[in-house]
This record gives structure tokens, sequence and C-alpha cells, in this order.
């Protein structure tokens, strides 16, 4: 059963969709958007080089490294 709610974007523009979830009220608020995203505004987005991605990295870099035959430079 699809129920019928009322987006509301940052800039406080509306526009009435579908879901197939029951929300609370039939309006959701949306946190991020194509007026405040930056990969909408063109902007670059920085990764932060201490997540997990980057510890995955680090951890287990040498392998990549191994299978082509280099050293890893210290």
């Amino acid at each position: 059963m699809l129920h019928k709610l009322t987006v509301v974007c940052t800039n406080g523009s509306t526009l009435r969709s579908v879901s197939a979830v029951k929300q609370l009220g039939d309006a959701l608020f949306l946190t991020l958007d194509e007026h405040n995203h930056p990969a909408y505004q063109g902007r670059e987005v920085k990764s932060a080089a201490t997540g997990q991605a980057a510890k995955f990295k680090r951890k287990f870099d040498f392998l990549s490294n191994a299978a082509l035959g280099l050293r890893k430079k210290k």
C-alpha cells in the first residue's frame, strides 16, 4: 500500500510523493537535497583520512604492492 506524503526541501519548497513506508505524519523533511548537497553544487567532497576505508588501506596496502612485486618505500 502506498502512502501519500509531502517532501519538504531545505529551502522550504515542497513536493508530493508516495512511499511504501508509513511515516509519523505526512511530511518528510530532508537534510540533504539538490540545494545544499556538494555533489549537486559542484563542490569537491573531502574524504576523511582517518576513516574506516583509510584504516583498511593503511593496514592492507602491502598486499597490493607484494602482488605486483614492488616494495613499499618508507
